[in-house]
């Protein structure tokens, strides 16, 4: 049996972590995915789960996988991680050839 109480509480990170790394305000986030702010607040502090729906729009807006936010694989966070990276990279060097 899953301990959903614990796997709530890594969700919640999760989104934060997303939003945070895409650079997204919780604001921006919630008029992409069609919620309120107080809704990604919520889903943030775990005190409610957003739907498959909601997580799958939330995940597209990130640009994170979808599996990221079920997994605990060390690996997939630093996947994405790098994928973040090579996209701030090219917008620097689109940057520097301004």
């Amino acid at each position: 049996m899953i301990d959903t109480s614990v796997n709530m509480l890594k969700l919640g990170k999760k989104i934060q972590q997303a939003r945070k790394r895409s650079r997204i305000t919780q604001e921006e986030l919630a008029k992409a995915v069609g919620i309120s702010d107080k809704s990604v607040s919520a889903y943030e502090a775990n005190r409610i789960s957003p739907s498959l729906k909601v997580l799958e729009k939330i995940a597209e807006k990130t640009q994170s996988p979808l599996s990221y936010f079920f997994e605990e694989n060390v690996e997939g966070d630093i996947l994405a991680k790098l994928k973040q990276l090579e996209k701030e990279f090219d917008e620097i060097k689109n940057l520097l050839k301004k």
